[in-house]
C-alpha cells in the first residue's frame, strides 16, 4: 500500500506516520502480536507480508502463493476488501486474480465472518458466469466492466455489511490462534 492509499484505510491523518508504521511492521515480531490492538493488527500483519515483496512488487504472486493458509486468509480478505471498498467488485476483478478473490471469501469464512464471504461468492458467480477474463486489459475493458450493474448492488451490500472493527476483532482472535505463522521469531 502506498502513502496515498492510507486515507481510505487508515484512521491516521498523516501519510508519513502511516508509512513509518508500515515499515516498522515489516519486521513484525511474533511475540508482539498479543499487544497489537484489534484495529491495528491486520495492518501489522499485512505490512509484514508486504515487507517480503520486492520494491517493485514483481514477486507479489510468488510471495502470496508461498504463504501458509492463515496468512493467505488474512491477506486476501484485507486486500480484496480494500479493492471493493475503493472501487467496487469491478475494480477488484480488474486488479486482482479471481483466485485471490476466492481466497478472500475463504479467509472471511475462516474468521467466522460469513456475511462478506457470501457477498464475495455472489460476485464470483457473476464473474464466472460472464466467462470473461478481465485482469490485465486496458482502461476501456475496465470502464465496460465497471458499468456492469450486477456488481453495483453487491458493492453497496458489501460496504453496508463490512464492519472494520468486527473484522479487526475477528482477525486478532484468528491471528493469535495461528500465531506461529505470523511475524518473525
Amino acid at each position: 500500500m502506498s502513502k496515498f492509499d492510507y486515507l481510505n484505510f487508515s484512521e491516521q491523518q498523516d501519510a508519513e506516520a502511516f508509512m513509518q508504521k508500515q515499515k516498522e511492521h515489516a519486521s513484525l515480531k511474533r511475540e508482539s502480536l498479543d499487544d497489537i490492538p484489534g484495529k491495528e493488527i491486520v495492518h501489522a500483519v499485512t505490512s509484514w507480508i508486504e515487507g517480503k515483496f520486492d520494491e517493485d512488487w514483481k514477486n507479489m504472486c510468488e510471495v502470496i502463493n508461498s504463504l501458509p493458509t492463515p496468512c493467505l486468509n488474512i491477506y486476501c480478505a484485507d486486500y480484496v476488501t480494500k479493492e471493493v471498498l475503493n472501487g467496487g467488485f469491478a475494480q477488484a476483478f480488474f486488479n486482482t486474480s479471481r483466485d485471490y478473490i476466492g481466497a478472500a471469501a475463504e479467509g472471511f469464512r475462516a474468521l467466522g465472518y460469513a456475511e462478506p464471504a457470501d457477498i464475495i461468492e455472489k460476485a464470483l458467480k457473476i464473474h464466472f458466469d460472464s466467462n470473461k477474463k478481465v485482469s490485465g486489459h486496458g482502461i476501456e475493458d475496465f470502464l465496460a466492466m465497471s458499468e456492469n450493474s450486477e456488481y453495483s448492488g453487491l458493492d453497496k451490500e458489501f460496504s453496508e455489511v463490512f464492519d472494520k472493527d468486527k473484522f479487526g476483532k475477528l482477525a486478532k482472535r484468528y491471528i493469535i490462534k495461528y500465531k506461529k505463522y505470523f511475524g518473525e521469531e
